[in-house]
């Protein structure tokens, strides 16, 4: 172990400041924007990786990544250097940085009404610090019990990380413990502090190695409280993103790391996938009776996403291949699924089994990840062994893209779905092609996922070059979300595990990634008895994601949305109350696209102010006006819900009341019905009415506004195109702001347009006022 304890010199740079310290090791600090801070702690020899893919600051990084200390895309504001007594500060507008030596530690204030405030301070007792002959870093700072913590992407337990270990390296992690298990599927080295004044600061480590964030669970009694981040590696690389609200930060980091792809408005409609069917020896007539049971079931749905079995023989999977006995015509199922307006979702792995027909041709080309001597490493998958893929090399690429079109996308699917891409090559020595230059695999194993999942969005693009394209991914790191969806991955069914997913999405969508979901009914364990199915269906209704999926081996058949009869209407009812909101949740997507904010947030998220939004809560926010409480116990028929202050009050959507903000309400929820409220001083555009096909394009409309008891305002925002192009690019889209007026006399409502969508006109409208209380409503 050595700290780094000496400063010996200081240098100004364009940028910020460089500041030599022992051993040829230099600390940088460059002000970047007024609320970002990059901070660089660099050995001798340079980062071990020059180049960054996680941080794309105005649009996607090349293939080959971006060169780190390009600052090219960044505003560089000014800022003053002045030495004093105890070291060097450098000031930059509200934001200052006091760098220390003795040991080597950074201070960052931010001035708040004419007062410096502490919003980070490194640990005095020793901040950056090398361990086990350099393969290891850590970076400490101090800790206030106080604090709060939120981030890491898909984490298990409380969305409060205070006192929590985390493993940052993504796992294949099937049949997890939502509240406890580390690590799963993704690599996501970001999370924001809040201290106890209320501020909120974000930390981005840009790092692909495998990592630690220690937020609490380590005491030491020569250091008083501290937390840490270590990383696999030499040297640092890490982003300080200012706020001081948790927007802010949210806001702030989606612009540093890409904001997300802005999906089709299909891919939000219900879907289904299992296992069991595409794995069925008659596979293609299982789909097939599935899609007509959907039509005489009255079930709305969007899509059909076919798992891997299409490539399978026995339990082995041959990706880009067609196991013809079981589909011995898929052109024409996808033209029956076409002619019923179903869209489809292939299964794709980044593994050739070792006999799988073109695993000698990629050997050849070095087209996976390589041992020392040169040779495909081979590692266990899917009863079997086989080779990752390797993304880094181009001719990888434009094989995959060339065998995605031929074998999948002309075959009749719409869209590729990346999966079983965590990576998990563990051979010591094994080798990327690295664009050129090699590099361990062990240091990029989340960038694989990510180049995965692009070079299946580009070419889904290149395919379908007037839509926008769809895909999703399992794995990944910071990033992902230019491109994708994802879920929680392979959740096991249980109570337990719907109670906590909640919180493993919330999660995610704090951390960049807003088009979030679970498996509906548990993917791995028992099959869902009929009330804990119907919950299930009912959380993930207003979700941006809502795909039913299983895997249920000892039952030996799949969850499907009737497989409790007891329930089937319930079932269909959260999902009509989806597709009634998702005019809305498709505008919320919208607006996640433009800047960041999430879909689905917690309540703090909206009301940071209300201490009470902070405590464990079993609801959400879908955007900033809809509160969704969805049963999370069994046994129970009624759902205790605090309603955030904020609003002069909150309206039960499904009756119409009116109770106030700040209290807790004890409201009826039985099977079929999710507990959801709407903020007073809303205008929502949602849909009057679900056509059996097509149903997330359901153009006829209801304005569901909810003035207060007494007077003020409200808003409202709503955004159309025709769906699925980038038309929307070249003005064809509606970009609708509605004005919300009220007293104790009527309620005015105001439409201001932009773009050139003709659709909703005032006639496609239905008015809703369920607290209109005698009063006049104007247009």
């Amino acid at each position: 172990m050595q700290e780094f304890r000496t400063i010996t010199k200081a240098a100004r740079e364009a940028a910020g400041v460089t500041f030599d310290l022992e051993q040829g090791w230099k600390f940088r600090v460059l002000v970047l924007e007024p609320w970002l801070i990059r901070v660089v702690l660099l050995p001798k020899t340079g980062l071990p990786q020059s180049r960054s893919w996680m941080t794309a600051p105005t649009d996607i990084a090349a293939w080959e990544g971006r060169d780190r200390d390009d600052l090219s895309r960044f505003s560089l504001p000014d800022f003053t250097l002045d030495q004093i007594e105890t070291g060097h500060r450098i000031t930059s507008g509200d934001t200052r940085l006091t760098v220390l030596d003795d040991p080597v530690r950074m201070i960052v204030e931010q001035r708040r009404d004419g007062k410096w405030y502490v919003v980070l301070a490194d640990r005095e007792s020793g901040a950056y610090v090398r361990y086990d002959n350099d393969r290891k870093i850590r970076h400490y700072q101090n800790r206030d019990p106080g604090d709060q913590y939120f981030g890491l992407g898909d984490k298990s337990g409380p969305l409060n990380r205070h006192g929590r270990r985390f493993r940052l390296l993504q796992l294949d992690a099937l049949g997890y413990d939502a509240e406890q298990s580390d690590p799963l599927y993704k690599h996501v080295p970001f999370f924001m502090v809040r201290e106890p004044e209320g501020a909120v600061t974000g930390l981005f480590s840009d790092s692909l190695v495998p990592m630690t964030a220690d937020l609490g669970c380590e005491r030491s009694n020569y250091h008083g409280l501290y937390r840490y981040m270590e990383a696999e590696e030499q040297g640092l690389d890490f982003y300080i993103l200012l706020g001081p609200r948790i927007q802010d930060v949210t806001r702030h980091f989606a612009t540093l790391t890409g904001l997300p792809h802005f999906h089709p408005r299909w891919s939000f409609g219900f879907a289904f996938t299992s296992m069991h069917h595409a794995d069925h020896p008659q596979a293609q007539q299982k789909i097939s009776d599935f899609a007509d049971r959907c039509r005489a079931e009255d079930i709305p749905i969007s899509s059909i996403h076919f798992g891997s079995g299409y490539s399978s023989r026995g339990k082995r999977r041959y990706v880009f291949t067609w196991n013809q006995d079981k589909f011995p015509d898929a052109p024409a199922l996808f033209k029956k699924l076409k002619a019923m307006h179903l869209y489809t979702v292939a299964n794709l792995k980044p593994v050739l089994i070792d006999d799988h027909p073109g695993y000698s041709a990629r050997a050849a080309a070095k087209g996976f990840i390589t041992d020392q001597q040169d040779q495909p490493v081979l590692e266990q998958f899917w009863d079997g062994h086989g080779s990752f893929l390797d993304f880094t090399n181009r001719a990888t690429i434009d094989w995959w893209r060339e065998r995605l079109s031929s074998q999948v996308l002309d075959v009749g699917f719409d869209a590729g779905w990346n999966d079983n891409n965590e990576y998990e090559v563990w051979r010591d020595g094994a080798a990327c092609r690295g664009f050129g230059a090699e590099v361990p695999a062990a240091t990029i194993r989340p960038l694989q996922a990510v180049l995965m999942t692009r070079a299946t969005f580009e070419e889904t693009q290149a395919r379908m070059p007037g839509q926008r394209p769809f895909t999703i991914t399992r794995a990944g790191c910071v990033g992902l979300q230019r491109y994708a969806e994802t879920w929680s991955g392979d959740n096991f069914t249980s109570w337990h595990n719907l109670k906590w997913n909640l919180r493993n999405g919330l999660s995610m969508a704090l951390s960049g990634f807003s088009k979030v979901g679970h498996d509906i009914g548990g993917f791995a364990g028992p099959q869902a008895d009929a009330e804990l199915l119907c919950r299930w269906v009912e959380m993930m209704a207003l979700h941006p994601r809502a795909v039913m999926n299983s895997w249920k081996p000892d039952v030996g058949e799949a969850t499907e949305p009737w497989t409790h009869p007891s329930v089937t209407d319930a079932v269909r009812q959260a999902l009509r109350l989806r597709y009634q909101f998702l005019p809305y949740m498709y505008s919320l997507a919208w607006q996640a696209s433009q800047t960041g904010d999430p879909i689905i947030r917690p309540l703090f998220y909206d009301f940071d102010t209300d201490p009470r939004a902070y405590e464990e809560h079993d609801s959400f926010m879908l955007g900033p006006h809809v509160l969704v409480a969805p049963v999370v116990t069994q046994g129970a028929t009624d759902c205790s819900v605090y309603l955030p202050v904020g609003p002069e009050a909150w309206v039960d959507y499904a009756t119409g009341a009116s109770h106030p903000s700040g209290s807790t309400v004890i409201v009826s929820a039985p099977l079929g019905r999710v507990p959801v409220f709407i903020r007073t001083g809303a205008a929502l555009m949602l849909a009057k009415d679900i056509p059996a096909t097509l149903p997330h394009d359901a153009s006829a409309r209801l304005l569901y506004v909810t003035p207060g008891p007494r007077s003020g305002q409200g808003s409202g925002h709503h955004f159309e195109d025709d769906g699925l192009t980038w038309n929307y690019r070249h003005g064809q889209y509606l970009d609708m702001k509605i004005d919300l007026a009220w007293d104790s006399r009527q309620v005015a409502v105001k439409f201001h347009r932009a773009g050139q969508w003709p659709l909703p006109t005032e006639k496609d409208v239905t008015a809703v006022v369920p607290t209109l209380a005698g009063r006049q409503l104007i247009f």
